[in-house]
């Protein structure tokens, strides 16, 4: 069975809100980290533009074809 372009597109939107989920906690890890780490200001907290900037970030080198 070969899957509609309906249901592609349906488990790749499962997957991109599962990876968006997925970032938001895993920047989450990694500040706590660098602040472990003194890379980062302990008084440092997320805003939402800084969020938004990284999320971008991460989708961009993900994008980047690998050869």
């Amino acid at each position: 069975m070969n899957l509609s372009t309906d249901q592609k597109l349906a488990l790749a939107q499962r997957i991109a809100d599962e990876f968006g989920g997925f970032i938001k906690t895993e920047l989450d890890y990694q500040i706590d980290d660098m602040k472990d780490s003194d890379e980062l200001s302990h008084q440092y907290y997320t805003n939402d533009q800084d969020e938004e900037d990284i999320i971008k970030l991460v989708i961009d080198i993900i994008a980047v074809p690998v050869s």
